[in-house]
């Protein structure tokens, strides 16, 4: 289910709560439309917090090669903070043929790092862009995910060695 349908479910209760709390009078339909509504704002700040305090790193041992070898590019997220964070979904926006950066992410306790790698053989020549990419992250229900893009873009050439004809 979408973020934002979960989150209109929500809405849609604490609507109801109110209405059904105000013409019953009943106090216990008031403390469950202060329950929900506290969970959207809790749910909220969580989302924001989530994305926040985190270093992206990508490098790669080339910025040139040839077609049909292959190139490794080591990634490296950092948890910058006390507080931890849950889940986090990296999104590679490469243009390289074949090339499959993106990665979920274990959960990060306090200033914990999780590193991986790729290697990718090149297919095609060409000038190619690695990265940038998305981080997202968001709170526990899942009624919020929130981006965050990092400009950690390197460029790549793959050239193709010809046969000299005599």
């Amino acid at each position: 289910m979408m973020p934002h349908n979960r989150r209109n479910i929500i809405y849609a209760l604490i609507v109801a709560s109110v209405v059904a709390a105000f013409l019953t009078g009943e106090r216990l339909l008031f403390s469950v439309s202060y329950l929900l509504g506290g969970v959207v704002i809790l749910s909220f700040l969580w989302a924001q917090i989530a994305i926040r305090w985190l270093r992206l790193s990508r490098r790669s041992q080339t910025q040139q090669a040839r077609v049909g070898k292959t190139i490794e590019e080591h990634f490296k997220v950092r948890n910058t903070a006390f507080i931890p964070k849950l889940w986090l979904e990296v999104k590679d926006h490469s243009n390289l043929p074949g090339h499959r950066a993106s990665q979920v992410v274990p959960a990060l306790g306090s200033f914990g790092e999780f590193r991986w790698e790729t290697r990718t053989v090149c297919v095609s020549r060409g000038e190619f862009q690695l990265g940038p990419m998305t981080v997202l992250s968001g709170d526990p229900f899942g009624l919020f995910v929130i981006p965050r893009t990092v400009d950690a873009i390197t460029k790549l050439v793959v050239y193709q060695i010809g046969r000299a004809h005599v």
